[in-house]
C-alpha cells in the first residue's frame, strides 16, 4: 500500500515537472487595471480546428494527433501552452474551435502538412488583448464569471473590445495544484 502511494505521488511530481517544462506563449503586459492585464501579442504560428459540435475531447484528439506525428512527414511536435477555445455563434451557426501554439522557434515552412483536412495552419498578426486570470478546475460557471468580470472592467475603462471571450488553458487534465485559466478578449484598437 505503501509503495503504491508513493509510485502515484511521484508519477503526479514527474507529470507535473514535465508539463511545467512546457514553452509557454509569449506576451508583453503593456498594462494593468486591478486584475486585468493589457497585453501585446506578437505573430505567433497556429494549428486550428473549427467543429460544429461542442465536442471539447474531438477538438482535443485531432490536434494531439498532429502533433504527435498524424502528418505528412511524421514529425513530432512539442506541446506548447496556452490551448485557446472560443465559440462561434453567427446566428445560424455555432462552432467551436480549439487553437495550439507551435513552438516559437518553428516557421510555417517548418511544419509538416496535418493529415487531417479539418486542421489549419496559419501564422496570426500582432493583436492586442485584455486578459484576467483565475485558478482551479475550469467550467462553465467559472469561464461565465471571470468573462463578466473581464467585460466589466474594459467597459468601465472605456476600452473598444471584441465582445467574444477566449478560453485560455495552460495545464494538463492531471495537474491538480496551482492551475492557471484565463479569459482573453481582443481589443478593437
Amino acid at each position: 500500500m505503501i509503495m503504491k502511494s508513493l509510485h502515484t505521488i511521484l508519477l503526479i511530481f514527474f507529470n507535473f515537472m514535465a508539463f511545467s517544462q512546457v514553452e509557454q506563449q509569449k506576451y508583453n503586459v503593456i498594462n494593468n487595471i486591478d486584475e486585468v492585464e493589457i497585453r501585446n501579442y506578437p505573430p505567433a504560428i497556429y494549428a486550428s480546428v473549427t467543429l460544429d459540435q461542442t465536442n471539447d475531447n474531438s477538438l482535443f484528439r485531432i490536434l494531439a494527433g498532429y502533433i504527435f506525428g498524424g502528418n505528412n512527414e511524421n514529425q513530432k511536435i512539442a506541446m506548447t501552452a496556452p490551448v485557446h477555445m472560443e465559440e462561434i455563434n453567427n446566428g445560424t451557426n455555432e462552432s467551436v474551435t480549439m487553437k495550439f501554439v507551435m513552438p516559437s522557434d518553428l516557421d510555417l515552412n517548418d511544419l509538416s502538412k496535418p493529415d487531417d483536412p479539418r486542421i489549419e495552419m496559419f501564422k496570426s498578426v500582432e493583436k492586442k488583448y485584455a486578459a484576467i486570470s483565475y485558478s482551479g478546475y475550469n467550467n462553465q460557471d467559472k469561464f461565465i464569471k471571470y468573462s463578466q468580470k473581464l467585460r466589466d472592467a474594459l467597459l468601465e475603462n472605456n476600452l473598444s473590445f471584441t465582445d467574444n471571450p477566449i478560453y485560455l488553458g495552460y495545464d494538463a487534465p492531471y495537474k491538480f495544484w496551482n492551475r492557471k485559466n484565463e479569459v482573453l478578449f481582443e481589443l478593437n484598437n
